[in-house]
């Protein structure tokens, strides 16, 4: 094992990814290129198929990366089709998570034949629901467990009740706006850098600024808030990870873990979701906001442990 990262130490992995990076570009069935970077496991270690959240793209996990190659784990993980440098959605495009769900099956595939067994499916946010939804259909194979990070099981809307806020988003949609923005979101710009986005985030304004230098390097990256239509299938998405019998059907060990000033997701949600998991664990994390990955490092060091304790076992 390394010894602990310098501070200098800690601003590289922070803004680089550790070498021996494989990058391919997946390609859908229906021809659209996922862009995809992977770390070949050491001998005898698992890997981790890593699915990060809306609006997220490779790099900016960086930091999660080197902490996982230092363990000797193998690692796959892409930008979603519709963001990071995968390209995006034509306007007035729906269907997101319906090829999302079928692009986590053919990548989940590709993971396998990169890295070999056995692998931990982790996710964060939207990547924890599209883990969850996956699993559900019954693509539990080949996994040992699941680790989700602050998983979208609903949406945390300023206090708006989802069958309202479902409601809204459909009729915005019904009425041709789909592709404008909700109140408080919009394209990317100064307030995706700003310090309320930051507080709902993350505690560490550095970290939280490694997300910008990303973007000022790589143009392509940036992607802004939430639209109507995405508002409108996440809670449709919601809905059916919640159907009686679907979290009843994830028989594989999953471990929820949930910061306890999260602001974006539903944590209630995600809570009663992991009482009906047959064999799923839910773990607080005090002091920490949504991104559990690029919080602070009292925290993150705290988050790392537990999860390394997990993957190994």
């Amino acid at each position: 094992m390394t010894p602990d990262p310098t501070p200098d130490d800690a601003l590289i992995r922070r803004r680089s990814l550790p070498p021996n990076a494989r990058w391919v570009d997946w390609i859908a069935v229906d021809g659209w290129h996922i862009r995809t970077v992977s770390w070949a496991p050491m001998p005898g270690k698992p890997s981790i198929l890593f699915l990060n959240g809306r609006a997220d793209f490779i790099e900016k996990y960086s930091e999660s990366y080197w902490h996982w190659r230092d363990q000797g784990y193998g690692l796959f993980t892409f930008d979603w089709r519709g963001q990071g440098a995968s390209g995006r959605f034509p306007t007035g495009a729906g269907g997101y998570f319906d090829a999302w769900l079928a692009d986590v099956a053919g990548l989940a595939d590709q993971c396998a034949a990169l890295l070999g067994g056995p692998l931990v499916l982790a996710g964060h946010s939207m990547g924890g629901h599209l883990a969850l939804r996956h699993l559900a259909a019954g693509n539990a194979h080949g996994y040992r467990r699941a680790v989700l990070f602050a998983p979208m099981v609903g949406i945390a809307a300023q206090g708006v009740p989802p069958r309202v806020l479902s409601w809204l988003a459909q009729a915005r949609v019904n009425a041709g706006a789909g592709d404008t923005y909700p109140p408080l979101q919009g394209p990317y710009g100064a307030r995706s850098r700003g310090v309320h986005r930051q507080r709902i985030l993350t505690g560490d304004p550095e970290r939280f600024a490694d997300e910008a230098w990303w973007i000022d390097g790589n143009a392509a990256l940036a992607f802004g808030g939430a639209n109507w239509r995405w508002v409108f299938e996440a809670s449709t998405s919601c809905r059916a990870l919640a159907a009686q019998g679907v979290p009843e059907a994830i028989k594989l060990p999953v471990d929820v873990f949930i910061g306890m000033n999260e602001r974006l997701v539903d944590a209630a949600a995600a809570r009663r979701l992991v009482q009906r998991l047959p064999d799923g664990r839910l773990h607080v994390i005090a002091g920490a906001a949504h991104e559990l990955l690029r919080e602070r490092s009292a925290v993150q060091d705290s988050l790392f442990a537990a999860v390394d304790g997990l993957v190994a076992s």
